[in-house]
């Protein structure tokens, strides 16, 4: 007797920009990478919210390209591949039992060059600059190059891994930071996060792209802040609230760090009274800093295309996240 297939329900977001959409054409990509798929899979590409719960009730394999509001309806549900690397807003959904796998690594080019171009932005006084063009200051800082100055890495997976690697090209000293420590490439000391303090005074670039975790929440705080030398600069690109945002920016008003560059905040869009807009030496981006679109939906397709194959090889699935880590 013929086994039923596979159902695999594809969560699209018609509401994103184009690049972004799950379309036709990704759909056979994944099933011409393998032929025999096609009669081995049952593929609902799904456009409208108001039928998640209807279309999903009996899917084993979700792609995840918008989140669902929920998954209480999905009881089927074995595994689920976001678009996303960062994955805290989906964990809480997740039924008991079911894997998922992220996004991980498609940032990593992007992200690395942003981490690049944030440290050079801190390290050549351009938030403070900003500042002073807003107020008609003619103010000139003669800074030196990077050669010889340290960076901390608050993570070094794809997207802290490439930033690490350029910045050693240009004479960086990395300091990596992970939840285990041990050897990292381009990283000339690995530390856990219990070694942070030991190393935030002889920091010049306190650069973040962790994931937000119940370890992570919260982690640098105004006392880890006031570590950091009043010459040093922050970057963040991962999650905001691995940060005390507000003591980070209490600091940047009363010129206790020199600046920063920011891609994420506590609350995004970041309203129009927030006092961010009116910080001084801070560069603000809106969220965008790792994404690159041209290539972003491809590579997320590509990743659930191989992890599709593993699954239907029971061979163990690529990017999966442990649920008590957070990542």
């Amino acid at each position: 007797m013929p086994q039923a297939p596979i159902r695999i329900h594809i969560e699209n977001n018609p509401e994103s920009e184009p690049a972004l959409r799950f379309t036709p054409e990704h759909l056979e990509r994944v099933l011409a990478a393998h032929p025999d798929r096609r009669s081995r899979l049952a593929i609902i590409v799904n456009d409208d919210p108001e039928r998640t719960a209807e279309l999903a009730a009996d899917a084993e394999i979700l792609f995840a390209v918008r989140k669902p509001k929920s998954l209480g309806h999905a009881k089927r549900l074995r595994w689920v591949q976001s678009i996303s690397a960062g994955v805290e807003g989906l964990l809480p959904l997740l039924p008991p039992g079911a894997l998922l796998t992220n996004a991980s690594g498609v940032h990593r080019e992007k992200g690395g060059e942003f981490i690049l171009a944030a440290v050079l932005m801190l390290n050549y006084a351009i938030p403070r600059f900003a500042s002073d063009k807003e107020h008609r200051r003619w103010a000139p800082r003669f800074e030196s190059t990077l050669r010889g100055k340290q960076a901390m890495l608050l993570g070094v997976g794809a997207i802290g891994g490439e930033g690490a690697r350029l910045l050693k090209q240009l004479g960086v000293t990395v300091v990596g930071v992970s939840r285990s420590g041990g050897p990292r490439e381009h990283v000339d000391e690995s530390i856990t996060f219990a070694d942070i303090d030991r190393v935030l005074p002889k920091t010049a670039f306190l650069v973040s792209s962790l994931p937000l975790t119940r370890e992570t929440q919260g982690l640098i705080d105004r006392r880890r802040l006031d570590l950091l030398p009043r010459h040093a600069g922050v970057a963040i690109v991962g999650r905001a609230r691995v940060f005390d945002c507000d003591a980070l920016r209490a600091k940047l008003q009363d010129e206790t760090l020199a600046g920063a560059v920011l891609d994420v905040f506590p609350e995004e869009p970041v309203p129009p009274d927030s006092p961010f807009w009116t910080t001084p030496n801070l560069v603000m981006t809106p969220h965008c800093s790792v994404d690159d679109h041209s290539v972003y939906m491809e590579r997320c397709v590509a990743i659930f295309s191989d992890n599709l194959g593993r699954y239907l090889a029971r061979a163990p699935l690529r990017n999966l996240v442990d649920p008590q880590r957070g990542y």
